[in-house]
């Protein structure tokens, strides 16, 4: 047993420096690649279990328009570069990681639903 959590330690150990290292390259290619708001909330929704529909719902409900069409072409778009991954629902696809978590900021979703409604008081 102990040479399996030995084994286990070293695999984790070598993925956190794989990941480390590939990081400052991976978040160039994010914020290349995602480049306004509506691409990031794209981005930062794609879990894998919302559907193209429901992430485009999402967005325009905060006053920017995207359809589901453009959903799927950024997942398409995004598959290619290696940005979004597979998920377990056929169709659909999830973010490689939190693009907190790697220092890019994510904008509000509600902010333009929240001046629309100050500026009509």
């Amino acid at each position: 047993m102990s040479e399996i959590n030995s084994l286990s330690e070293k695999l984790d150990e070598l993925i956190f420096w794989t990941k480390f290292s590939a990081l400052p390259t991976f978040r160039t290619l994010l914020r290349d690649a995602l480049r306004d708001e509506v691409d990031r909330l794209v981005y930062e929704l794609s879990d894998g279990g919302r559907s193209t529909r429901e992430i485009a719902h999402l967005i325009s409900r905060g006053g920017r328009r995207i359809t589901h069409v453009t959903v799927a072409n950024m997942w398409q778009k995004w598959s290619l570069m290696n940005l979004v991954m597979p998920a377990g629902r056929k169709g659909r696809y999830k973010r490689v990681v939190s693009l907190e978590s790697i220092g890019i900021e994510v904008p509000p979703m509600e902010v333009v639903h929240e001046e629309r409604r100050e500026s009509s008081e």
